[in-house]
């Protein structure tokens, strides 16, 4: 979704709430956690409602500004609570998936012209990590969650990576989204700065952006489930020259070192 088309959305939203006093009414007229792109429009909402608070704040003598104040503040303070609600149910509902299944379907990210960004990815991935790379694939598609806490943990430390999860292997690290229970999009390949650079924060970030609407028509994609057969036998394709690429060039890397 486009920022035009996000701020359009926000303008629409927030025309239809900010006369509204009721607080059902105010909740049935927010968008819910279904919606594409709830988060960036909620920001936006909160923002706007946050913002003419404060213009308002000046003028607090006048008895009509302090009602219009406590409107707002209940606005803004609804907005958040439907916010927090949202994380938190699409927090249990991915770790609780995640962790109840044997198997999970990778689905891997694609470029614009049409491979998968991990491949791109393992270009600036030396040769020797490659058997992580392999390990934490297995541990996507086979691994216990719930036993492996400190290997798989959800990006909590920037609203901006709300919803990402990160499997680590030493120095590298395998970025993911959750698409259904049993389906998983592999977003990055990276190895880890050892100063944990911002630069690194911000090409997850744009990675997420890059990728967000694959993602969100692979969500509709994968509810049709002759949709979804065709996907998992497209991808385990993929994933079958991923993992036959990764172990030739580990052991080619091998035979250049004796």
């Amino acid at each position: 979704m486009t920022d035009d088309v996000l701020e359009k959305l926000r303008a629409q939203y927030y025309n239809a709430i900010v006369d509204l006093q009721d607080e059902q009414h105010i909740l049935d007229s927010l968008p819910t956690g279904e919606f594409q792109s709830f988060f960036p429009l909620m920001e936006g909402l909160i923002s706007k409602f946050v913002e003419d608070y404060q213009e308002l704040q000046s003028l607090a003598d006048d008895s009509d500004v302090l009602e219009l104040l406590e409107g707002l503040k209940m606005k803004i303070d609804i907005c958040k609570e439907r916010v927090e609600s949202v994380k938190r149910q699409v927090e249990e509902d991915s770790i609780e998936s995640q962790a109840t299944c044997s198997m999970r379907h990778l689905i891997f990210a694609k470029t614009a012209f049409g491979s998968t960004f991990l491949q791109r990815d393992l270009k600036n991935i030396p040769h020797e990590y490659y058997d992580k790379v392999l390990s934490m694939l297995d541990t996507l598609e086979y691994g216990d969650f719930s036993s492996n806490p400190e290997k798989v943990r959800q990006l909590t430390n920037n609203k901006k990576l709300f919803g990402l999860y990160e499997i680590k292997e030493f120095n590298v690290r395998l970025i993911y989204r959750v698409l259904s229970g049993d389906m998983v999009y592999v977003m990055q390949a990276r190895m880890k700065k050892d100063d944990n650079s911002s630069q690194d924060r911000k090409d997850l970030i744009n990675r997420s952006r890059y990728t967000n609407d694959e993602y969100m028509e692979l969500k509709e994609k994968v509810l049709n489930p002759h949709e979804k057969d065709l996907l998992i036998m497209e991808h385990e394709a993929i994933k079958n020259e991923i993992l036959s690429d990764l172990k030739n060039s580990k052991r080619d890397s091998k035979g250049d070192g004796k």
